[in-house]
């Protein structure tokens, strides 16, 4: 029997080419250059730890030599996925379609995943994942009923019991989002005694699939968040109670 690794893997998602009629970001060439500079900078991140590129689009990345290349002198193994057929499900559907192939392929080699949405760049995400993995880590948030999915870390054994197969339930069009189903485990299982939000506040930037617009966050309100992390902490709470 392969031998567990202690460490954990890093999960870096990727559609070159859209497949959903829910994004805004469309440039394919645009697209393809983020997802080469993020694997440039996730793998000087995390020197010797295990990267996985999971790939769904149409885009041939057989024939792009510099984005093979890439791949091979930076050690990241690219797990490339057929196009989903569910266009009209939207981006989490996909995402979480291959999500829960890798993950159940990978699960016995590792104890935890990091899960990283692609073209954005989470600039702190040494410092979030720093402690060990009770379960979950993610933010969640109470007045909007979600938990934030662009960046999470989870054990396999938290994903397989209580997420795998969620995003089969997943439809855009309806408003049936992943973030809102994942917060509806969480509550319906009362698994908040297995999360954590980070630590502080996930520094992102990048250009948003779903409106097209920059992750850039108000510096003010991210400090004030920042203290309310700590507050959170102290009083126990698994999740913020209030948005601004």
């Amino acid at each position: 029997m392969e031998q567990v690794n202690t460490d954990i893997a890093l999960l870096i998602t990727g559609t070159i080419v859209p497949n959903s009629n829910f994004v805004a970001h469309t440039d394919v060439a645009q697209r393809r250059q983020e997802y080469y500079d993020n694997l440039v900078f996730y793998s000087n991140a995390f020197p010797g730890h295990d990267l996985y590129f999971l790939e769904n689009s149409a885009y041939d990345l057989a024939s792009d030599a510099a984005f093979m290349q890439l791949l091979e002198e930076r050690k990241i193994t690219l797990l490339k996925f057929p196009v989903s057929d569910k266009y009209t499900q939207g981006k989490g559907y996909q995402e979480f379609e291959m999500l829960d192939k890798a993950i159940e392929q990978l699960c016995g080699k590792y104890l935890s995943f990091v899960k990283i949405t692609g073209r954005y760049r989470v600039h702190n995400l040494q410092r979030l994942v720093s402690g060990p993995c009770p379960g979950l880590v993610a933010d969640s948030h109470k007045k909007f009923a979600v938990t934030q999915t662009n960046v999470f870390y989870v054990t396999g054994e938290f994903y397989k019991n209580n997420l795998k197969g969620l995003y089969l339930n997943v439809n855009d069009e309806k408003g049936v989002f992943i973030e809102k189903l994942v917060y509806q485990v969480l509550v319906n299982k009362n698994l908040f005694h297995e999360v954590k939000l980070f630590p502080v506040n996930p520094v992102i930037t990048g250009i948003s699939g779903s409106y097209g617009g920059t992750l850039n966050r108000n510096k003010l309100k991210m400090r004030i968040r920042n203290i309310e992390r700590l507050v959170l902490g102290w009083m126990g709470k698994k999740e913020f109670l209030t948005e601004y």
